[in-house]
């Protein structure tokens, strides 16, 4: 028996569109690539798609991808039902955001084009979610194949212009209800993200139609996920760079 992405992509669907969680079947995805086939087939249908997340666990480690849908993508201070959600993680990212278009090709984007290529960075905060019944146990293909388990995307609109200069040692607090929860330098434990900003656009433009203007690149948690409860309030503050707060009535 091989994997059915069509399947796939239908009962995730369909539990976006209910609330409901799903329990993976089997056989499952076997590879990243069978995982990003359902994550598009999912975007097709409950797109569009307006930003990225990417992510590795240690420094020269393969990142993975997923896509930021438009229903979940908020500026601070984002107000969300509690209700929504089956969890809320929550992480304290860097994201970039570019300025101009990249068209999908064959050929590698540059790191000088890349950077060219985005405007700013800003504090951002991924909410972490799940379609998955038994998340924790859940294959991690699986989890991929989920988006990665992105819930929602709050970011600072004002953000400042990005250099092409390290990120790795940016001071981070995350603060839940006006209690520091986090407070550190960098953080990220795949180091210095611009690696990964570069990895994400030359993976989006070989093998996901391209980049657009305005898109949002989020590059991993800076103080890892920590779990709050219905009614927190959750800041995340980059010196230099900005707030995102986002609430949980």
């Amino acid at each position: 028996m091989t994997f059915d992405i069509q399947s796939a992509a239908s009962m995730l669907i369909e539990a976006r569109s209910t609330s409901r969680q799903i329990t993976p079947f089997s056989p499952g995805p076997t590879t990243a690539d069978e995982s990003y086939a359902v994550q598009d087939a999912v975007a097709a249908r409950v797109g569009p798609v307006v930003g990225w997340k990417v992510g590795a666990k240690a420094l020269g480690d393969t990142p993975n991808a997923a896509p930021l849908m438009a229903g979940l993508v908020r500026a601070s201070r984002a107000e969300w039902p509690s209700s929504a959600f089956h969890m809320i993680g929550i992480e304290a990212e860097l994201a970039f955001r570019l300025d101009r278009d990249i068209a999908a090709r064959s050929a590698p984007v540059s790191r000088e084009e890349v950077w060219a290529s985005i405007g700013s960075v800003h504090a951002a905060i991924e909410v972490v979610d799940t379609r998955l019944a038994d998340w924790k146990n859940a294959d991690r293909l699986w989890v991929l194949a989920d988006n990665q388990s992105n819930g929602g995307f709050v970011f600072d609109p004002q953000g400042v212009r990005a250099r092409n200069a390290s990120f790795a040692d940016v001071p981070v607090r995350l603060t839940v209800d006006g209690r520091a929860i986090a407070d550190r330098r960098g953080g990220n434990p795949a180091g210095d993200p611009r690696w990964l900003v570069e990895w994400l656009v030359n993976h989006c433009v070989r093998f996901r139609g391209g980049m657009r203007a305005g898109m949002f690149m989020t590059t991993g948690s800076c103080t890892g996920m920590v779990f709050v409860e219905p009614g927190a309030v959750v800041q995340a503050v980059f010196d230099g760079i900005g707030v995102a707060e986002a609430r949980f009535p």
